[in-house]
């Protein structure tokens, strides 16, 4: 599952961050940003993104090429797909979209035809947000989760990252996530809008200790390439690329990250939760030996009858 996302970088830092080599070329190139066509919302960098908020997502520019140079390009949308059936208020549509399982794609209503039309694209982020869920608790813990850093970078303390870009190397920073996921251009009256569901799958050992269910990260130039390949990769090898993680990183934050409305620019820094934990095992372990006290209580009970 992913329903909040964190990226505090710019947009010219994004183009860097996005750097690639082409095929044909020996240096890295940055990524085209497109124009925005989101009845007036544009992207602006937090860390605490939320759906229906607008944020920077990496296709194939082959549906652009009257407009882009490179053959990747950014283009900002909002998170949680439109249906292209809806008309009216695109706010009303009442289908939760923000993400979208992997299991389910081909037989979807929704997302079947996206996929075979070419919507795949690639959701950045510096990171997203899972709450335990498999713990007994009263308050739900929040944890950052992120791509593995070099030793001199900490993903929570902006003044440690590099963040430069050169043609030759390409961009020394932060590592983004780079979440699979599908795209669609919603139209009503004039009214363009870009909007992506983030692609969900069951959490391997990595994660399911946290949650059930985890995005699909591209973590290999080979999987972002094949994903974006619209024109050359088909739609059943593309979904053959997305595989469960195995290396991730994450820490604790505060609570504060719950309430969508909150901008705050430290919600992502690590927090000690003071609230204690037991997990579920621990619970079933308590209701088994109370089981166990009522048995016995109700043999003596039996023995003293006699």
């Amino acid at each position: 599952m992913c329903g909040r996302t964190g990226l505090s970088l710019s947009r010219e830092q994004i183009q860097c961050a996005c750097g690639y080599k082409p095929k044909d070329s020996n240096v890295f190139v940055k990524p085209e940003w497109l124009p925005e066509h989101n009845d007036g919302k544009e992207y602006a960098p937090s860390y605490n993104i939320a759906p229906t908020d607008v944020t920077p997502v990496l296709i194939s520019a082959s549906k652009f090429k009257h407009t882009s140079k490179t053959n990747r390009a950014i283009k900002p949308m909002m998170w949680g797909i439109i249906p292209p059936w809806h008309k009216g208020d695109y706010k009303n549509h009442n289908l939760s979209t923000n993400n979208c399982r992997i299991e389910n794609i081909k037989s979807s209503k929704l997302y079947s035809p996206i996929l075979s039309g070419g919507g795949r694209c690639i959701i950045i982020a510096e990171g997203f947000y899972e709450w335990q869920t498999t713990v007994k608790s009263k308050v739900r813990q929040p944890f950052y989760i992120y791509a593995p850093q070099d030793d001199n970078i900490k993903a929570d303390d902006p003044t440690s990252w590099k963040n430069e870009f050169t043609e030759e190397e390409g961009w020394k920073g932060i590592k983004l996530l780079h979440m699979a996921g599908l795209y669609h251009a919603w139209q009503n009256d004039g009214t363009i809008i870009y909007s992506y569901s983030v692609i969900t799958m069951d959490s391997n050992h990595t994660l399911d200790w946290l949650h059930h269910r985890m995005p699909a990260i591209l973590d290999s130039q080979e999987q972002i390439e094949a994903w974006l390949d619209i024109d050359n990769v088909d739609a059943d090898v593309a979904l053959s690329y997305l595989k469960p993680v195995k290396l991730l990183a994450w820490h604790q934050v505060s609570t504060a990250v719950n309430n969508s409305r909150n901008k705050s620019d430290n919600l992502n820094r690590r927090f000690e939760s003071k609230i204690t934990q037991k997990p579920l095992t621990a619970f079933f372990a308590k209701s088994e030996k109370r089981k166990s006290n009522e048995e016995t209580s109700d043999s003596s009970k039996k023995m003293k009858k006699k």
